[in-house]
């Protein structure tokens, strides 16, 4: 895992530990298969199961995935972006068109695939299909070499979503890899808590919800009965979301200079 998927983890051990007043320790790891993220030990005795997952947009799941795997840059010796102009598009083909889009710009020194000359683009048949279906932007940038992966940029309505956010988590639910994750806590023995750790990409986040100032949620979302504690948190908001013993709660992160003693539960 790179990027959000790998930050997620750190955050929810962070987060989930600090609040809840555990110790937390890696799990899936070491050849264990199907296993939860952390575990989670009390002074007390007690133990927990922690998993934590990305939620998504059903139609980008699979691209995401690829991109996730080569850190979201496409290799290459001049920099450039690329942003997708739809929330799915076939990625190996299209990062085939680019990479080559950006050999030929560099070669005839153009900042973009369209200005190249037209009898280069009638030769180069998957290009001119790249360009022909719109099937994103591409644009040189000063950065460091390669290609960087964006989003499609999305426009709606505020008012197209529900006002109670747990409307929208109750969606999530219905995602394709939620049962895995689920069924991942149920299975986990010698526990007394299961945790659940949310985080959802921008493309599945309504506009309404981008900022953490909406009020709490006011029910419980259906589908999440077999957990004993829902966390949500956004690349975006400033504070994180809990849902435990049927409550709704906004938990202010805990301050900078906490002790390294604080620091280290997520060992």
């Amino acid at each position: 895992m790179t990027g959000l998927a790998d930050r997620a983890e750190q955050i929810a051990a962070y987060l989930v530990g600090y609040e809840t007043g555990a110790v937390v320790h890696l799990h899936d790891t070491d050849g264990r298969q199907a296993a939860v993220d952390f575990l989670l030990e009390w002074p007390d005795g007690r133990r927990g199961a922690l998993e934590v997952t990305l939620v998504t947009e059903k139609a980008s799941i699979a691209w995401q995935g690829m991109a996730m795997k080569e850190g979201w840059r496409w290799p290459a010796t001049s920099s450039w972006e690329f942003r997708a102009a739809a929330t799915s598009f076939p990625y190996r083909f299209v990062r085939q068109a680019v990479l080559r889009a950006v050999e030929l710009c560099d070669t005839y020194g153009v900042d973009k695939p369209s200005d190249l000359p037209s009898v280069v683009l009638d030769a180069e048949v998957d290009l001119a299909r790249f360009l022909a279906d719109d099937l994103g932007a591409l644009r040189r940038t000063r950065l460091d070499p390669g290609v960087v992966i964006y989003q499609s940029v999305r426009a709606e309505f505020v008012d197209n979503a529900p006002s109670d956010f747990a409307r929208v988590v109750e969606t999530w639910h219905g995602e394709p890899h939620m049962a895995s994750h689920l069924n991942k806590l149920g299975r986990t023995a010698d526990v007394s808590e299961r945790h659940l750790f949310l985080v959802p990409t921008d493309d599945a986040l309504p506009a309404r919800f981008f900022a953490d100032d909406f009020q709490l949620p006011t029910s419980t979302p259906a589908g999440f009965e077999s957990v004993d504690a829902l966390w949500i948190w956004s690349n975006y908001w400033h504070r994180y979301l809990s849902f435990r013993n049927g409550l709704w709660a906004w938990i202010d992160f805990p301050p900078r200079n906490q002790s390294t003693e604080d620091a280290s539960r997520t060992a």
